[in-house]
């Protein structure tokens, strides 16, 4: 586990007794005596290095269906159950013996050598149970400390912890001419309120994510991503020049130092300053590279290509992510196009929140789309070999009530179901993960975890593994309190 006292930058070395008593004196710059305490137990916990599958994966391409599908009806039929729970569709074979999955994915199911199924994810949010809250926890592995007491979104602020795609970004960034954490498909909304769990928080806006919110079936606005009218790359490098020296030059004045000391000019900048220089940093890596840019030109794609993954926002953006992938990003967040607590809707791009009408939804609009897209991305991964070293994971908020049409905390009409973070599905595919299989089992109705019970953050701590960053690693909040990337979890090793 790293040290918050640590600056080597080694992701699993341990305080020495001599950093230990020097912390013990450092109440006066922000660790009073009951962080030390948590500090020191927070040290206590062993590394996950040793476990299975640790550095597995090269990227993670994170699908989230915001809004969350019924589990029962995709990923956990139950054909046994009473009518009321198993609902209007069967179950059906895949090319995983013994695995079945819902009639709605026909394709999927022929791609389930590929992928596991998780049955036993589950999760009680802050407050009551509905999206905002466990938006938060699932996108960012920590406890919602400033959501209203029924669980609903605040502004995401740099406050904030970061979202699991910034912590990819800090401690395993990409190579220099890749980007490290982009988001496309959609922003991640609750109610009102834009980005739940999605910025780097107090890590920075550096590793805030490259956000590409546009329709992907349509051509692509790149103009970030290349340099203006005339500027050549070396016009741009003497001004990034200039800038430099004028930067030093201000912050040795404002320093109230003579010109016979210069100090370290890091020492004088502002987290705003080194995130302003961070930004530069990555515009100019990128703009020397067209490996990004054309990282998202669709067009570069065959037309059979892009019909297999459907002329929908959401399956040009999964396209998009293998794109992306392949371009060498450490971490793409594929989020449905539908806000988490939207009024389904027929059509390709309406909600998952389904609490009416979730079996006509759920056959005509939502899973023909995402059955599609998602059996498309993960065959088209495996046929470039880039699965391999891609972790792959597909998930909501939570699951849907295993009783059809009974209101639990929420407004339930006619078929419909409501929220249910007790126990759900999840599909991980890649990155070291087995394929063909089931991991944990609900009970007989699908309401709770039956075995090998798992919590979202024993997944984020399975994606951070993957990755070869230790869930462990201690940092600093803005507080000074020591954190761990995870508030608590451990990798599910049994998944590789």
């Amino acid at each position: 586990m790293r040290s918050v006292l640590d600056q080597s930058g080694r992701l699993c070395d341990r305080p020495s007794r001599r950093e230990l008593v020097t912390v013990g004196g450092l109440s006066l710059v922000g660790l009073t005596l009951p962080n030390v305490l948590r500090l020191q137990q927070l040290q206590a916990a062993p590394s996950t290095r040793g476990l299975a599958g640790f550095g597995a994966a090269d990227s993670v391409l994170m699908v989230y269906l915001q809004g969350s599908p019924s589990h029962i009806d995709l990923w956990d039929p139950k054909p046994d159950a009473p009518a009321e729970i198993r609902g209007e569709f069967q179950p059906i074979a895949t090319a995983a013996p013994g695995l079945f999955l819902g009639e709605v994915l026909p394709l999927l199911a022929r791609q389930a050598d590929k992928f596991t199924v998780a049955r036993s994810i589950g999760v009680k949010p802050k407050g009551l149970p509905n999206h905002g809250s466990a938006i938060y926890m699932l996108m960012t592995g920590h406890d919602p400390d400033n959501f209203s007491a029924t669980g609903l979104s605040v502004p995401p602020s740099r406050n904030d912890l970061p979202s699991v795609g910034s912590v990819v970004s800090k401690y395993r960034p990409a190579m220099p001419g890749q980007m490290s954490y982009v988001a496309v498909g959609a922003p991640v909304r609750e109610n009102v309120i834009v980005g739940v769990g999605q910025g780097a928080g107090l890590l920075g806006a550096a590793h805030d994510p490259f956000r590409m919110y546009e329709d992907a079936t349509l051509p692509l606005q790149l103009d970030t991503l290349q340099l203006p009218d005339g500027v050549d790359a070396r016009r741009l490098e003497l001004r990034m020049e200039l800038r430099s020296g004028i930067s030093a030059e201000t912050a040795l004045r404002n320093s109230g130092l003579s010109g016979f000391v210069r100090p370290d000019p890091s020492v004088l900048r502002s987290a705003h300053a080194a995130d302003f220089d961070a930004f530069y940093a990555q515009a100019w890596s990128l703009l020397q590279s067209d490996l990004a840019s054309r990282a998202f030109r669709l067009d570069l794609e065959t037309p059979a290509t892009r019909a297999r993954y459907g002329m929908t926002k959401f399956g040009q953006s999964c396209l998009l992510g293998r794109r992306l992938i392949e371009a060498g990003t450490r971490f793409v967040q594929v989020t449905w196009p539908a806000r988490s607590d939207d009024e389904p809707a027929p059509g390709p791009d309406g909600s998952w929140d389904t609490h009416r009408n979730n079996f006509p939804m759920l056959r005509d609009h939502r899973c023909p789309v995402f059955d599609r897209s998602l059996s498309a991305l993960i065959e088209d991964l495996a046929q470039r070999g880039l699965l391999d070293r891609t972790m792959v994971v597909a998930i909501g908020e939570f699951g849907r009530s295993p009783k059809i049409g009974a209101q639990t905390t929420n407004n339930v009409g006619p078929g419909g179901r409501d929220h249910w973070p007790d126990c759900y599905s999840f599909l991980i595919a890649g990155g070291g993960v087995r394929g063909g299989s089931v991991f944990g089992e609900s009970d007989r109705f699908g309401a709770y975890p039956k075995s090998s019970p798992i919590h979202p953050y024993d997944l984020i701590s399975t994606i951070y593994h993957g990755l070869g960053i230790d869930p462990e690693i201690v940092y600093p909040d803005t507080l000074n309190r020591p954190r761990r990337l995870v508030d608590f979890g451990r990798p599910v090793a049994e998944l590789f």
